[in-house]
């Protein structure tokens, strides 16, 4: 089964999208109350911004598990009505679960915006490992996404890797001034610049954000506090964990980070302008710290498919709650039954307590005694107990290795 075509894809998109256009808002919006088509960000009248993080939602796997995943993004949004922007940090989709059938990825991405629209609040995505491994690549998924009127999704520069790296400013009205930057980055699949493991920001894609952040430096005189977003995290999550005192847990088998650390959190020392990073990938972990000056934290599992999140740990989002003068963050996670984090447990570094990363997709062997990644493990179980999906997905990436 090939990807379809670019033909095939527009024409499914424009035939959903009227349909969407026609019935779907009026169910969602009612006739009058018309979509918004305001894209700028800004800060409100308290000089607040607040964003809401999904990740791993998932969808694919099964009916129930979408729409249970539906309710948690509809339980936290509701909890939140002061939402300015969600941001999908990846592995929306588990393309793995694609059935063989043209037009399988659009369904399932109309459900999983839905509860957005229904509230009516932006959104942007970047993608992650699982998401191109249906019917449409990496770009197709970004133009199925911007036929929706509240994606502020960007398809970035062709020239570099992946396709979700672009940036948003999110302007502060009391002063007129750009405030934030959100940068998004796309962290690929597997096997970083040929070695075995996860997916990573490619160098192509570092300096990208180093051209662009030094642009932005010029363009406003400053250097205006950024925050990044992708899927799998950077090595530096581990060093973090083993010898930082951090918030939250790992209950993952390690942090699956990049394969290669291809020094992004070097060039974000070297702008000076990233104070704070998000990801999703590892289902289990939500730890969240200072690293040498940067917050580095994981997002909540928020979606149904996958496996995860642990025994006892509801399915939710991060919030960041962004103040424009003076600059900062604060951050909670908000779960579908509308409850937070009162508490989140702390971890200081143990000497006997050091975690290696699996950043190798079959995993590593550390002081859990495992060796093989959850991700991975789930993924073949998965397909093992669904033959007919296996062949598909078999037969799927041998023909996409051969382009």
């Amino acid at each position: 089964m090939n990807k379809i075509n670019n033909n095939t894809v527009i024409y499914i998109i424009l035939i959903l999208t009227i349909f969407y256009e026609s019935v779907l808002s009026k169910v969602i919006f009612g006739p009058n109350n018309p979509q918004p088509i305001k894209k700028d960000l800004e800060f409100n009248s308290n000089g607040k911004f607040k964003i809401i993080q999904f990740t791993d939602l998932h969808y694919g796997e099964a009916d129930y598990k979408d729409d249970l995943s539906n309710q948690v993004q509809n339980g936290v949004l509701t909890a939140e009505p002061d939402g300015d922007l969600v941001v999908m940090t990846g592995d929306s989709v588990s393309g793995y679960a694609w059935n063989g059938t043209e037009g399988w990825f659009i369904e399932k991405w109309i459900h999983l915006v839905e509860p957005m629209i229904k509230h009516n609040i932006r959104w942007a995505f970047t993608l992650g490992n699982h998401d191109d491994e249906a019917d449409l690549d990496r770009v197709q998924i970004v133009e199925l996404d911007n036929t929706f009127n509240l994606s502020l999704t960007q398809r970035g520069p062709s020239d570099i890797r992946g396709a979700t790296n672009y940036y948003l400013p999110i302007t502060d009205p009391a002063s007129g001034e750009v405030a934030t930057i959100l940068y998004f980055f796309d962290s690929g699949d597997d096997n970083c610049q040929g070695v075995e493991g996860w997916g990573c920001v490619y160098p192509d894609q570092i300096e990208w954000y180093r051209t662009v952040s030094m642009g932005l430096r010029e363009k406003y005189g400053r250097i205006v506090p950024a925050i990044a977003f992708m899927h799998i995290p950077i090595p530096e999550y581990m060093d973090m964990w083993n010898f930082y005192p951090v918030n939250g847990s790992l209950y993952d088998t390690g942090v699956c980070c990049f394969s290669v650390n291809t020094g992004l959190f070097a060039a974000f020392k070297e702008m000076g302008d990233i104070i704070s990073m998000h990801c999703g990938h590892d289902h289990d972990n939500d730890f969240i710290g200072e690293y040498n000056g940067v917050q580095l934290g994981y997002g909540r599992k928020s979606g149904y498919g996958g496996y995860g999140p642990p025994t006892g740990w509801k399915h939710g989002a991060r919030v960041l709650e962004i103040t424009a003068n003076p600059f900062s963050i604060s951050t909670y996670l908000r779960f579908d039954d509308g409850s937070t984090e009162n508490a989140p447990p702390s971890h200081l570094p143990q000497a006997k307590e050091q975690y290696n990363t699996c950043c190798d997709t079959y995993g590593f062997v550390n002081v859990t005694g495992n060796s093989y990644s959850n991700c991975k493990l789930y993924e073949e179980n998965f397909l093992s107990e669904n033959p007919f999906l296996f062949e598909i997905n078999q037969n799927h990436h041998k023909k996409m290795n051969k382009k």
